[in-house]
């Protein structure tokens, strides 16, 4: 069963390695797949509802390490073994390394090692293998009205891990719909014209300023990648966004504890994604931390 964390307004469900994702995509590390506020749920799934499959696809908030920069396959041959963070080590194709595909698992070590009413501490160790090797920690903690995600990375090899981890937040707010009512605001003001991609089929991304909205229901899969495309600090970037739901008042905000390296937003009908991606480089010997935080609101 999921570990169930409550506090005040608060409800969180947390899947433990192997649960119901079984994949080699998403980390497996303590995966909050329900967030609830005051009794609405805000998470959803990667799939509409008749198309899902819980042991392969995405869900609630399921990160992500090495979608862009895959560490150590580069530096094996075919059928030898390299790491995905928080999954396993996994048996090279004789192909580009792609996300969406399926590769052998061998299966590494994963543990709860804390759990509270509040509070649950996740871990797992790959062991080391060709210079590659690492010690990671989840931490999930309710704080006032939200919650944070506190990583710790630890490079245990001989190899530095370069690489990046990003949250395929899959978001449905009180189970509306995606289309009018929905409002994501970021801390900047995108530049369509420098944008990586844009796929919006039906026409209903609207961006005017800091904000995008919906000119009408989303039917079909849209992304931009690089919504923070040709943006510094100077001009706002930031690790932060909110999703509001308008109809119901209510809105969740994530906030980084880093720069981000970029951000994109995926989505369909039944759920919105927006992820912001934190690049880094860890040498061996080294540990690393971040954090990110979930603050829910009333908007009305």
């Amino acid at each position: 069963m999921p570990i169930a964390l409550k506090k005040g307004n608060v409800r969180l469900a947390i899947e433990r390695a192997g649960e119901k994702y079984r994949a080699c995509r998403f980390d497996r590390n303590g995966t909050v797949v329900s967030a609830r506020f005051r009794g609405t749920e805000f998470l959803s799934d990667e799939r509409p509802f008749l198309l899902r499959d819980r042991s392969r696809f995405g869900r609630g908030l399921h990160n992500e390490f090495g979608i862009k920069t895959c560490v150590g396959w580069d530096d094996c041959e075919v059928g030898d073994w390299f790491p995905k963070i928080g999954v396993g080590w996994l048996r090279k194709k004789p192909a580009p390394y792609r996300f969406h595909e399926d590769y052998e698992i061998e299966e590494i070590d994963f543990r709860v090692t804390s759990e509270t009413d509040d509070r649950a501490v996740f871990e797992c160790s790959s062991g080391v293998r060709n210079g590659w090797g690492y010690e990671y920690k989840k931490e999930v903690s309710i704080e006032g009205d939200g919650f944070t995600l506190r990583y710790t990375l630890e490079n245990s090899g001989t190899k530095a891990i370069a690489t990046e981890e990003y949250v395929h937040n899959f978001l449905r707010i009180g189970g509306a719909r995606l289309g009018p009512g929905y409002r994501l605001t970021l801390p900047w003001c995108p530049d369509r014209s420098r944008f990586e991609k844009l796929v919006d089929p039906q026409g209903v991304l609207n961006i005017f300023g800091d904000e995008l909205s919906f000119a009408g229901k989303a039917r079909k899969v849209y992304f931009i990648g690089g919504l923070s495309g040709g943006i510094g600090a100077a001009e706002g970037l930031a690790a932060r966004w909110t999703l509001s739901q308008d109809r119901l008042g209510l809105s969740l905000t994530e906030t980084g504890s880093f720069l981000p390296s970029a951000l994109n937003l995926w989505g369909h009908g039944s759920v919105i994604s927006p992820e912001i991606f934190y690049s880094f480089s860890l040498e061996p010997g080294n540990v690393l931390s971040w954090e990110r935080k979930y603050s829910f609101a009333t908007t009305r």
